[in-house]
């Protein structure tokens, strides 16, 4: 037989065997989205991108129950906080046109905010690490009803230009916080002259073939095949109200095919965008160090052995994931409109069927951190987040180490991949670093967003007198008033638009509502409550509240 009829079997066996396989993993991922697909219910929608092309697409669930419109690959989803990458996007374009530096203080654009002792710095904004508290955290905090009050980004630039002190020296560590990209598009608008849609859709939407991609600047815009965000409660499924129109943090919609696009650019594939995937995926260096995990409205993290650029997105009605390996030209777009459908651990399982399982092992073998028993049990104790109530209990048994959430049933098992480094067994992007820091002794990092922790001494409720704390404290920064009271011998609060939030006790003085809220009295020289120090979500700190 000639040669050129072996090259045809050779070439032909090859593109049958990729068929088969492309085939099989489509089965397996169809397997994995099986329990989505209830009868009239909101659903979800995926795109897989490999070598600049969607090589796996799939919608599930309806857009509206209203009018039984299903889910499609042109259905506008929320992208919630993915959109914090196009906000950075937008903020490059700036910086390319001279018009923006990484290094301008904040005040230059926002002069409402107030003067501390160190600057905030555009590139404050971009990852993070500005000191700037929450503003969802400070507005619930405040007694804001989101179902009846309406509010705006001059809202939340009020509430930055109040916060009476930074939570951080601006620059030392990343503490994820809204208010960081909602100050970052005000900024935009001032400089280009434009809203935030308009700039984007001129600088970045249409150059890029995004037609279907938007930000939503306010609530009466009309997007056509737009998803209806959903909460399934015992009674069936609600729609959630939207009097708000703050965005640059989130309020973006974009479909399966503008996000697979978007992946490309992430992936360095497109030719208009030179050096922009570089911009957002930067790294600084902490004081300490370390390089921060979340770059400029991505995060930047490693996943047995392949470096990922990833976000989450969490909103009312709707979660979504965006992850990229840029190495292996292979992207993961899941988008929802249930919210209580998580796509984040969807893409992780969905991404362990593309790699190499030879280079993970190779890896997770050469990466493997056998720890000593000493340094083991000098990581056991108990926990608490930093500006937060969130307990934490990290255990040995038999050698290995575990932790266990306040919540959790059990414990979960760590294991070592680095000195003083350690992540879940059965889950490689949640990491633990136990390398020492003057203010905190632990760090868990989600996919690269960090959670920070201290050792804490637990107390037993049983040995506190409720009534030492009750009574009433008023905040200057917050215009609001907190209500103590007791009854049965328990701590409960009452203010704004709240009544009867049962606390619990956490360290001296201290208590919390099981919700990353942590409330610390302090006492004056005979040994009285003067105050409460408030502190919530790991991003606000010790907002004072003088007892009346």
């Amino acid at each position: 037989m000639s040669k050129s009829f072996y090259l045809i079997t050779f070439f032909t066996f090859l593109f049958v065997t990729q068929l088969i396989k492309a085939q099989n993993v489509s089965s397996e991922i169809d397997s994995l989205l099986q329990k989505y697909e209830q009868p009239n219910s909101p659903g979800l929608g995926i795109g897989i991108i490999k070598n600049g092309e969607i090589i796996y697409s799939k919608s599930i669930g309806y857009t509206t129950l209203e009018y039984n419109i299903k889910n499609s690959d042109s259905t506008v989803f929320s992208l919630a906080s993915i959109a914090k990458q196009f906000t950075a996007a937008c903020a490059w374009v700036l910086i390319k046109e001279n018009k923006l530096s990484l290094d301008d203080d904040i005040r230059k654009y926002l002069p409402e905010i107030k003067a501390h002792s160190q600057d905030i710095k555009v590139r404050h904004l971009l990852n993070h690490t500005s000191g700037l508290s929450n503003y969802h955290s400070l507005m619930y905090l405040s007694g804001f009803d989101y179902d009846k009050e309406y509010y705006d980004n001059s809202t939340v630039l009020k509430l930055a230009a109040k916060q009476a002190k930074l939570n951080n020296i601006p620059g030392e560590k990343v503490v994820y916080a809204n208010t960081n990209y909602t100050l970052l598009s005000i900024i935009i608008e001032r400089i280009s002259g434009m809203n935030l849609h308009e700039f984007a859709k001129e600088k970045l939407f249409i150059p890029l073939e995004m037609h279907n991609t938007l930000v939503r600047i306010e609530n009466n815009t009309i997007i056509k095949n737009k998803a209806v965000g959903y909460r399934k409660t015992k009674d069936g499924f609600i729609q959630l109200p939207r009097i708000q129109t703050s965005y640059g943090a989130g309020s973006m919609g974009s479909t399966v095919k503008d996000m697979a696009v978007w992946i490309n650019m992430l992936n360095g594939d497109n030719p208009k965008f030179i050096g922009l995937s570089h911009f957002l995926t930067t790294l600084e260096t902490l004081p300490s160090g370390e390089k921060a995990k979340y770059a400029r409205g991505v995060m930047v993290d490693d996943y047995k052995g392949f470096t990922t650029i990833s976000h989450s997105g969490y909103s009312w009605g709707g979660q979504s994931q965006l992850i990229t390996i840029p190495e292996k030209k292979l992207g993961i777009i899941i988008m929802t409109n249930l919210e209580s459908i998580n796509p984040t651990p969807i893409s992780y399982e969905i991404l362990d069927l593309f790699l190499p399982k030879t280079k993970a092992i190779k890896e997770k073998s050469s990466k493997k951190y056998i720890a000593k028993s000493k340094d083991l049990k000098s990581f056991v104790g108990q926990y608490k987040e930093v500006n937060s109530d969130m307990k934490m209990e990290i255990l040995l048994e038999n050698d290995t180490l575990k932790s266990k959430g306040a919540r959790a049933n059990k414990p979960t098992a760590l294991e070592g991949f680095e000195k003083n480094k350690f992540h879940r067994i059965n889950s490689e992007s949640v990491k633990y670093d136990f390398t020492k820091n003057e203010n905190h002794d632990l760090v868990i990092s989600f996919g690269g967003t960090p959670f920070y922790f201290k050792k804490a001494h637990f107390i037993d409720s049983k040995t506190v007198n409720v009534n030492e704390f009750v009574g009433k404290y008023y905040s200057e920064e917050l215009d609001v008033v907190y209500e103590f009271l007791e009854t049965d011998e328990k701590l409960y609060l009452k203010y704004k638009n709240h009544d009867n939030i049962a606390l619990e006790t956490v360290q001296k003085d201290e208590f919390g509502n099981n919700d990353r809220t942590l409330y610390y009295f302090t006492r004056n020289s005979k040994n009285e409550i003067d105050k409460m120090l408030l502190s919530c979500d790991g991003s606000i700190s010790e907002i004072e509240f003088i007892k009346q």
